[in-house]
C-alpha cells in the first residue's frame, strides 16, 4: 500500500505545483491538519477546516506554489521535501523556502497532513510515526 500512498500524495502535488490546491477527493473527511511551526501556527479537523485554514494562510501571497523535491516512503507515512515560492500580497516580495510535509494514511486516504518549515523537524516526526 505505501507505493499507493506516495503516488496519491503526488497526484496532490500535481495540482499544488500548478497553485491548484483544491484537491479534496485524497483526503479523508475527518483529516487532520497542522502548520507546526510555520510563522502562524494552525491545527484543524475536517476537510471544509482545512481548506479554510489553508486559505487564510494562502491569503497573506500572490501565485503560491508548492513544488516535490523528493517523495520518501515510510509505509503509512509519506515525507514530502518540497519548495515552496511565492509574492507577496501587497509587498510584491519574492519568497522562497524548502520545507516539508508528513502525509498520514488509512485506507487510501490521507488522514493527517502536517506542514512544517523545518526538515529535520518533518523528517523526525516522520520516522518516529512510522
Amino acid at each position: 500500500m505505501s507505493e499507493a500512498n506516495v503516488e496519491i500524495a503526488r497526484r496532490v502535488y500535481e495540482g499544488w505545483s500548478r497553485g491548484d490546491f483544491s484537491e479534496g477527493e485524497a483526503f479523508d473527511p475527518a483529516v487532520e491538519f497542522e502548520m507546526v511551526d510555520w510563522p502562524h501556527p494552525a491545527r484543524s479537523q475536517g476537510l471544509e477546516e482545512m481548506q479554510r485554514t489553508w486559505l487564510t494562510a494562502l491569503s497573506a501571497w500572490d501565485d503560491f506554489r508548492a513544488e516535490p523535491d523528493d517523495f520518501i516512503d515510510y509505509g503509512d507515512k509519506v515525507l514530502v521535501l518540497n519548495s515552496i515560492r511565492a509574492r507577496g500580497k501587497g509587498s510584491g516580495a519574492e519568497v522562497s523556502a524548502q520545507t516539508a510535509t508528513v502525509w498520514t494514511f488509512e485506507a487510501g486516504k490521507v488522514v493527517r497532513l502536517a506542514l512544517y518549515w523545518d526538515i529535520a523537524l518533518a523528517t523526525e516526526a516522520a520516522e518516529r510515526q512510522a
